[in-house]
């Protein structure tokens, strides 16, 4: 096993190193071409993101869904490639190609002095989304994440996460480090549209009810953290333009099982606004729906 993980490192380290060698537009249309290369020709998990799409959104075509499946992946490749291009970026290479919309929100809730729960999902560059809050507006985020199987690999992806000044928190030891965070004011990053357990709450997500965290929800009643919810938008230049809004929770008097599920059918209504607005940018090709047990869909 030792072996296999060295070798996937010695890879990973050299496709980076060739990337970084090109232009970040160069890397952006080699990143999509990958992509495609991986839909059309190796066809992996082309299924999954095909079923997901014809599942979500039933009145699209077999043409459009297969455009629409092939562009997610191209825009996943173009994610990966931007992210070995990371040692190459600096703070003001990050200002130009990700731009923040509207900072006066992101300022307002930090103000509040009760700490940010900022969630996203996979959609257009979610690591360059976390960069750009530090960079642009000078607020680290203590960003949660699930580690890789190749330890080796996983420490070199999150050297890159915290080259300007972010931090990485494990899964596993998440709690605490959350509750510190926002006790001190701070911002907490979460990408929030990961498959949960069966066990889990089910809310609505494109018209299915499917197991979903609810940790942001219990976090924000519990401390009295706003969640605010963000996605860094592609542009067709390849720069991206990053929208924030807050999560509603002026009408949920205090913590409650029934204002968690509330709150958390909150959060994923407004993720599920902006994947309809711009389907080609996120992961359908995550099984998403893995728990979810309804009829075949049309053949």
């Amino acid at each position: 096993m030792i072996l296999k993980h060295l070798i996937e490192y010695w890879f990973f380290l050299l496709l980076g190193f060739g990337v970084r060698l090109l232009p970040l537009r160069v890397v952006q249309r080699l990143g999509a071409s990958a992509g495609e290369l991986l839909y059309t020709l190796f066809g992996f998990r082309k299924a999954v993101a095909v079923d997901n799409l014809r599942r979500a959104l039933p009145d699209l075509s077999e043409r459009e869904i297969d455009q629409i499946a092939c562009s997610s992946f191209r825009s996943v490749g173009t994610a990966l490639f931007e992210f070995l291009w990371f040692p190459r970026f600096r703070p003001e290479t990050i200002k130009e190609v990700a731009r923040i919309e509207n900072p006066e929100l992101v300022k307002e809730l930090h103000g509040r002095g009760k700490g940010i729960i900022l969630l996203t999902a996979h959609f257009g560059n979610w690591e360059l989304l976390a960069q750009s809050m530090h960079v642009e507006l000078g607020l680290p985020l203590s960003i949660i994440v699930k580690p890789q199987s190749n330890p080796f690999v996983d420490r070199q992806i999150n050297r890159w996460r915290t080259l300007w000044g972010n931090k990485v928190v494990p899964m596993g030891v998440a709690i605490r480090e959350i509750l510190r965070t926002l006790h001190e004011g701070g911002v907490v990053g979460i990408v929030a549209d990961q498959s949960a357990p069966k066990e889990s709450s089910a809310v609505q997500f494109f018209g299915r009810d499917v197991p979903t965290y609810e940790g942001p929800a219990v976090f924000s009643l519990k401390t009295g953290a706003p969640i605010m919810i963000g996605f860094a938008i592609r542009q067709p230049d390849g720069t991206y333009r990053s929208r924030f809004e807050e999560v509603p929770t002026r009408d949920l008097n205090g913590y409650s099982e029934a204002n968690v599920l509330e709150l958390t059918r909150r959060h994923v209504a407004i993720t599920e606004k902006y994947i309809r607005a711009h389907p080609h940018l996120w992961m359908w090709m995550h099984k998403r729906w893995k728990h979810v047990q309804d009829s075949p869909t049309r053949a």
